[in-house]
């Protein structure tokens, strides 16, 4: 919206590829520019964050969700595959990039992006389920993580030595923990690298704290603790 040399007000509105159309001739005040333009970007759906009066829309009017960008092969927004086959989920606001999590599917990450967009009061037009209705206070139930065949989390034993590392995925990365002579101690090593990185309790090998008889198969006098 502009004001021409004359005192009166024109409006415009983008309809892509950085062209720009005037709605109407022009207008009295401001006020009627800006009616004329919301009632154009109505037709056109644009976001309720590219209305002058949003809550003077339409009632049930959704706008036109944004399209995927070229380069995404998920076929969901916010969402990558692993080389794990695993599908992470972030969402950017700001120019800061939030890692939100691993997921089993790309559904899953997809459904966790959402619930960052909506908790973020981002535009609606960015999610990639706008009719799916989210509890933002209740976390939705996960995929239980698959552990590796040590049986603990984060753990997988060393051929060669007979030794176990315990290794721990950090916003995409995987990161060394160390070297271990037992399962448990690289679990409990993986554990605390976990809680360290602000995870959720049920996402730890040993979430109600470690058994009284593993208790006494890691005391071996070196001083590891929980």
């Amino acid at each position: 919206m502009t004001k021409a040399p004359s005192g009166m007000y024109r409006a415009s509105i983008s309809i892509g590829h950085g062209k720009q159309r005037l709605i109407g001739s022009s207008y009295a005040t401001a006020k009627q520019a800006a009616k004329a333009y919301d009632k154009e970007a109505i037709k056109l759906r644009k976001p309720f964050s590219k209305l002058n009066f949003p809550k003077k829309a339409p009632v049930g009017y959704t706008p036109i969700q944004k399209i995927l960008a070229s380069n995404n092969t998920v076929g969901y927004r916010g969402g990558s595959k692993d080389k794990n086959g695993k599908f992470k989920a972030a969402i950017t606001s700001g120019g800061k990039v939030t890692y939100l999590g691993t997921y089993d599917t790309a559904k899953e990450a997809a459904i966790a992006y959402d619930r960052a967009v909506l908790k973020a009061n981002k535009s609606t037009t960015l999610l990639n389920f706008p009719d799916m209705v989210h509890n933002l206070d209740v976390e939705p139930k996960r995929t239980k993580y698959k552990r590796s065949s040590t049986g603990y989390k984060g753990v997988s034993k060393v051929k060669i030595s007979g030794k176990y590392t315990a290794k721990f995925e950090m916003h995409g990365k995987r990161n060394n923990i160390g070297t271990f002579d037992t399962a448990i101690k690289a679990a409990l090593a993986y554990d605390q690298a976990a809680i360290k990185a602000g995870k959720k309790k049920s996402t730890l090998n040993f979430p109600d704290g470690l058994p009284i008889k593993q208790e006494s198969d890691i005391d071996d006098g070196e001083g590891f603790w929980v």
